[in-house]
């Protein structure tokens, strides 16, 4: 529908009690919009949220570098291994996010992105298969959310062996990298 060279008038009530009239002349042609295709829409995908549940008195801050993480982010990471029966594992948690992104929540590093460093091209199906559809790439829960599972798995895939379930987040089942062990390790001289 075209309104070029239509005029209208309307009525207004001013912030000071009194009314008037204003006149719009439209000059210009009203852009053309064409309907391509109409796309149904079946299910909308809320964000997750995430509650931090209550930690055992065995939680405790850390530091890297003199830098302290979001305690909030290390009070989640640590409730989310309590639960699932490794909060042992959380100093090496803390180095191994130490070294993936510097605790940085929007590190990229190109194919790798956000806290945990998840591969992009896999993140739609891990969040999913971990219980949080639609969860955004750049949430640093839905990060450790998603890294916590993972861990959890390689390390009880490993029976506990720490070293090979860091291998297992760098490589996946294609082989065992020392030097990254070695790189995740080195973090714990500065652990406070």
């Amino acid at each position: 529908m075209l309104l070029a060279g239509l005029a209208f008038t309307m009525a207004v009530n001013c912030c000071d009690g009194g009314s008037g009239l204003i006149k719009q002349e439209i000059v210009n042609e009203a852009p053309k919009v064409e309907v391509v295709e109409v796309i149904e829409v079946v299910e909308v995908v809320e964000a997750p949220t995430f509650t931090i549940a209550p930690v055992s008195e065995g939680f405790k801050t850390y530091s890297l570098y003199g830098r302290t993480p979001p305690v909030e982010w290390q009070r989640y990471l640590y409730s989310e291994l309590e639960q699932k029966g490794f909060a042992w594992f959380m100093p090496y948690a803390m180095c191994q996010i130490q070294q993936e992104s510097c605790w940085n929540q929007w590190s990229d590093n190109g194919h790798d992105k956000g806290l945990t460093q998840q591969k992009g091209i896999y993140w739609d199906n891990r969040a999913t298969h971990f219980g949080i559809p639609g969860a955004d790439i750049w949430d640093p829960y839905a990060q450790l959310h998603v890294y916590s599972c993972m861990m959890c798995n390689f390390l009880s895939v490993t029976g506990g062996n720490v070293e090979k379930a860091l291998s297992l987040y760098f490589l996946g089942y294609d082989g065992y990298s020392e030097f990254y062990v070695n790189c995740v390790m080195s973090h714990m001289e500065v652990l406070e």
